[in-house]
């Protein structure tokens, strides 16, 4: 099966294009890893909690607790409102980006060169696409979580809800993040590559991938079961390697504020500066860890990509590579096979390179078995009329 061989071929892909290690590049990469993978945040599911007002006092026993002291109502909410409207707009710009550098990781792994300007430049419609078809996405997704809850909350009955009730709309909430993070992968790893392909939109893209995946549904079943697997094992070894780092990290950066927080005013200021510098410091550490993790999966995304629609193989070149790879076959069955059905096995190709019989180079039948042979220009094995290639 594709999706399980193709785990061990990403392995060499990925060894093959981020070795021999160049820092200049490892670093661009982990600028691009830090908004295509989020940092191993981007599971997130849409909606709020379903369960916040489970538990909460203020709907227990059908009344509302009164608030001790005076609260300033108008300017709390005016306060969060501002902090909510300054979230949105980072988040956006932040989404906005890594629509965009979706095509420029994509690209990154075609070429097997990192170019983040030039990439995002020729990339920049699509990944206004992707961001907006990511944005519909989150609010449908959003629409449908909350939807049941302000149903209840309008009717006013939400001090009456029962434990059945909120299991029931727990396991509706769960269902619908199954949805969007379906979709979400599928998106970011196949359509996405689908579009730089065939110059397509996401809609279109998604069409076209439909396709692919009823016809093939048990490879992509199994390949996500692999991935969510070694997805969790991964991550949980990554989050030690990245405690560790951090802790590190944090030693000279801590003695450095402390001491500058002990010259006053002016300490207080640089130490704020050296806070920031070390938030730069560890948030490029942890993409440095996750940048050989973000390129082995997505280079199995796309090796399962190609395995199940060769005209759909973005990285023939990597996928021939890989198997064959340090002139020694690695062992699958199509490791001539670049991806777009062509079939590069020396032996079915007829040709002077063949070591079927008849070929130049079979030991029963070469005239390089007896030098007068070959140098007989009449010999039957030089005959200029032969079919063999030469």
């Amino acid at each position: 099966m594709d999706a399980i061989d193709d785990l061990s071929d990403a392995i060499t892909v990925t060894r093959n294009f981020l070795t021999p290690i160049r820092v200049g590049m490892w670093v661009k990469l982990a600028i691009i890893v830090f908004f295509v993978s989020s940092l191993g945040f981007n599971g997130a599911a849409p909606g709020g909690d379903f369960g916040s007002f489970a538990g909460d006092p203020a709907f227990e026993n059908g009344q509302t607790d009164q608030v001790e002291g005076d609260v300033p109502t108008d300017e709390l909410v005016l306060g969060l409102v501002i902090i909510g409207a300054i979230a949105l707009v980072l988040w956006l710009g932040y989404s906005l980006i890594a629509g965009v550098m979706e095509f420029v990781f994509l690209e990154s792994l075609r070429t097997g060169e990192v170019h983040v300007r030039r990439y995002f430049s020729a990339n920049l419609g699509n990944g206004i696409r992707l961001f907006a078809f990511r944005v519909g996405v989150t609010l449908g997704i959003g629409l449908l979580a909350g939807a049941p809850v302000a149903i209840v909350w309008l009717q006013g009955t939400l001090s009456d809800v029962s434990a059945a009730l909120i299991g029931l709309y727990a396991l509706y909430a769960f269902g619908l993040f199954l949805v969007y993070a379906l979709v979400d992968r599928f998106t970011s790893e196949f359509v996405a590559a689908i579009m730089l392909l065939e110059d397509r939109g996401v809609l279109s893209a998604w069409s076209r991938f439909w396709g692919t995946f009823r016809a093939n549904w048990t490879e992509y079943v199994v390949y996500l079961v692999l991935v969510w697997i070694l997805s969790l094992a991964i991550t949980i070894a990554a989050g030690f390697v990245m405690v560790l780092g951090i802790l590190v990290l944090a030693i000279p950066f801590g003695i450095v504020i402390f001491l500058l927080s002990l010259l006053g005013d002016v300490g207080i200021v640089l130490a704020l500066l050296v806070v920031l510098v070390a938030f730069a410091v560890v948030l490029l550490f942890v993409a440095l860890v996750w940048t050989p993790i973000t390129t082995y999966f997505r280079y199995y995304a796309l090796l399962v990509l190609g395995d199940t629609n060769a005209e759909l193989d973005l990285i023939p070149d990597q996928r021939a590579a890989a198997r064959f790879d340090g002139g020694e076959p690695t062992g699958r069955d199509d490791h001539w096979n670049d991806g777009r059905g062509d079939e590069r096995d020396r032996s079915d190709r007829g040709d002077g390179w063949s070591t079927d019989d008849g070929d130049a180079w079979d030991n029963d039948s070469s005239a390089w078995d007896d030098p007068n042979d070959a140098a007989d220009p009449d010999s039957d094995d030089r005959d200029s009329d032969d079919d063999r290639g030469w």
